[in-house]
């Protein structure tokens, strides 16, 4: 399982509550959809993101420092910008699947295949989740389903869109609904991911995608 959550006291430094509801900007035009995050689109290969980013790095448009923090090639590459850190998941179906059709492809040959990109992760520094959800619905209307529990003020807000889901996590601080994670998650890719494979989603966020997609 490499779909981790990361320490908020390392990504969060040099941001207080105050200001944090300036770190993070959805989409600022109205989306009908969720074809990908940013101008990324779903299914992009990890090679192609990777050269991206690292052309940003080393550029500095705009004055935004871009920092690739870690990366581990058809898996994940980790990113900070503005504070903010963007964790991009990539899928490729297993060698095993992949020879049930296709019995005589060596493994060098399949190797050399680039995974494709079906989840962004947004790490944040802790904000109240009703400014985030209030964020979110003006990008992308209002929520589909809320797993939310009043009492524990844990759960998702969830977006079910043309092309991808959307999940704000719920985080108690202080007796108040505080969120740091949003999940991007293609819709195409997540229901070939179940058919393939157990491993590439936490229980949870496993659970909410079956209820979702078996509907």
């Amino acid at each position: 399982m490499f779909l981790i959550l990361l320490s908020f006291s390392i990504y969060s430094q040099n941001i207080n509550l105050q200001e944090s509801d300036k770190v993070f900007e959805p989409a600022r035009v109205r989306q009908e959809g969720l074809t990908g995050f940013s101008d990324t689109p779903w299914m992009t290969p990890f090679s192609q993101i990777k050269d991206k980013f690292k052309t940003l790095a080393t550029t500095n448009i705009n004055n935004e420092k871009i920092e690739i923090l870690q990366m581990e090639r058809n898996k994940y590459i980790l990113v900070k910008r503005n504070n903010i850190v963007y964790r991009y998941n990539f899928y490729k179906t297993p060698y095993e699947v992949v020879k049930i059709k296709n019995h005589n492809l060596p493994f060098d040959e399949y190797d050399k295949t680039d995974a494709v990109l079906y989840q962004v992760r947004v790490i944040l520094p802790f904000i109240d989740a009703k400014l985030l959800e209030e964020k979110l619905q003006n990008a992308y209307g209002k929520k589909t389903k809320s797993t939310v529990d009043e009492k524990t003020l844990r759960g998702a807000d969830i977006w079910d869109l043309d092309g991808g889901y959307i999940f704000l996590w719920y985080e108690p601080y202080n007796n108040k609904a505080f969120a740091r994670r949003i999940d991007y998650i293609s819709k195409e890719m997540s229901k070939r991911i179940l058919e393939e494979s157990n491993d590439y989603f936490d229980s949870k966020e496993k659970e909410l995608l079956r209820d979702l997609i078996v509907k």
